[in-house]
């Protein structure tokens, strides 16, 4: 009895790991975060329907998978990296909205506010000055 629990335990630990969010895993996640702005900002300049379209959706699969490790009990970064990215997905719809009544401004705008909640998030949590 005690080796099956024992083998449950092991087995539920190691499917635990590989299912982990890991750093590789971020670092692609926010690279695509950084092609899809990239992609929406080009569509947004060149009058590029569905390119912004295509940024968008990337960028709201990219940021809905971004997950932050608290380090401590009292690290309030897991849950301020929810919220960064839960805005993002937000403003981003906004931009698909705008692009497609065919308000580049608007648009614009609303990218702005997407880079603004990236910015933010990198301040807090990769502490930049």
């Amino acid at each position: 009895m005690k080796k099956i629990i024992i083998g449950l335990i092991t087995f539920g630990a190691l499917t635990f790991n590989l299912q982990a969010y890991d750093q590789s895993e971020r670092i692609q996640d926010m690279q695509t975060m950084e092609a899809s702005m990239a992609q929406i900002q080009k569509g947004i300049l060149y009058n590029n329907k569905k390119m912004v379209l295509q940024g968008v959706a990337n960028l709201k699969q990219a940021s809905s998978k971004v997950e932050i490790a608290p380090k401590t009990d009292m690290d309030y970064s897991t849950n301020f990296a929810k919220n960064q990215a839960s805005n993002i997905r937000k403003f981003a719809d906004r931009v698909k909205e705008n692009i497609k009544a065919g308000h580049k401004h608007g648009a614009a705008m609303n990218y702005t506010k997407v880079l603004d909640q990236c910015i933010s998030c990198h301040n807090k949590i990769r502490k930049w000055n």
